[in-house]
């Protein structure tokens, strides 16, 4: 392991042992969040969230909350080095620069930013955005407070929540973000409009990266692939995993995609394959998260980095 990603093992026991990664986020080249359950038959309602620096310093701090049903993590630069968990219905806490505690929870009323509930949250523009179900959408300002910008988005017609709404958010900056979810409901924001885009299938949309290469790729269901832009979109990957892709980002000029059953990549032909990684590295599957020159892998076997040229086995 490289000496900058070498840790106390003290440290890591006392954070990490009979635990296990839910989410992660890197902040930046040095420093990556996690949120851990209790490694239990069956989840007791423990959440530790977990900062973790690495290098001259090094240094690992925690708090143990309760609730946060279903939490993710997500990376606000403009609030310094921070990390954000949300829990699915409620709750909100920070861990870094911007302090350690409980925020307010996102407005929950018919006209606030997210009336039924954060689904995802994405880092564009150095802000982290939420999306979810009833497209709503709203980021974090700079004073922590909850922002919408739903502005020109309609409810979707009054049937089942998953056959619209958003389960998913990225974007290449803040004047072009993609939204997605439900059955094909894809829609782009410009800076000040929404335009729903028109998309090949309906198939579910469960995860969203706007990568280095110009596109846009969408993990559907059953572990399935869209790339495309706009109005222009292919299908190019259909597959029958029992789980989605949780997590796609790009790195190092390619596409990798996670869920708890693996860690695969586009090859140059554009083929999804398994990403050609050691087997302890395999083993920490789940949640993927890139930034400054990093990925962070993390799930039910531990976490990895990869620092540009090697893996590292953390916990």
């Amino acid at each position: 392991m490289s000496a900058i990603y070498k840790f106390e093992e003290s440290y890591f026991k006392r954070a990490f042992d009979n635990r296990w990664v839910f989410d992660c986020v890197v902040l930046d080249r040095y420093s990556v969040g996690f949120v851990l359950f209790d490694r239990v038959g069956e989840d007791n309602g423990n959440r530790a969230l977990c900062l973790v620096n690495f290098g001259p310093g090094a240094s690992l701090v925690g708090k143990k909350y309760t609730g946060f049903l279903f939490p993710m993590l997500g990376a606000a630069p403009n609030l310094g080095k921070t990390a954000v968990m949300l829990g699915r219905v409620d709750g909100v806490a920070v861990l870094g620069d911007a302090g350690d505690g409980m925020r307010a929870d996102i407005p929950n009323s018919d006209d606030g930013p997210l009336s039924t509930g954060p689904k995802s949250l994405g880092t564009i523009d150095g802000r982290l955005y939420a999306c979810g179900a009833w497209r709503h959408v709203c980021y974090l300002d700079d004073d922590q407070k909850w922002v919408s910008i739903r502005a020109n988005l309609t409810d979707p017609p009054a049937q089942r929540v998953t056959d619209y709404g958003f389960d998913a958010i990225a974007g290449f900056h803040a004047n072009d973000i993609y939204a997605v979810g439900g059955e094909g409901d894809v829609w782009r924001y410009d800076g000040q409009l929404w335009r729903q885009c028109a998309v090949p299938t309906n198939m579910l949309m469960e995860s969203v990266c706007c990568a280095g290469d110009g596109n846009v790729y969408v993990g559907l269901q059953s572990g399935g692939l869209m790339r495309g832009r706009e109005d222009s979109w292919e299908v190019i990957h259909e597959d029958r995993m029992s789980v989605p892709f949780k997590d796609i980002v790009w790195y190092q000029d390619r596409l990798w995609c996670t869920s708890e059953y693996g860690l695969w990549t586009l090859d140059a032909k554009g083929r999804l394959v398994d990403a050609d990684v050691l087997p302890e590295v395999r083993a920490c599957a789940g949640n993927l998260s890139a930034a400054d020159g990093v990925m962070l892998l993390g799930g039910l076997g531990g976490a990895a980095i990869l620092d540009g040229k090697a893996w590292h086995r953390l916990f």
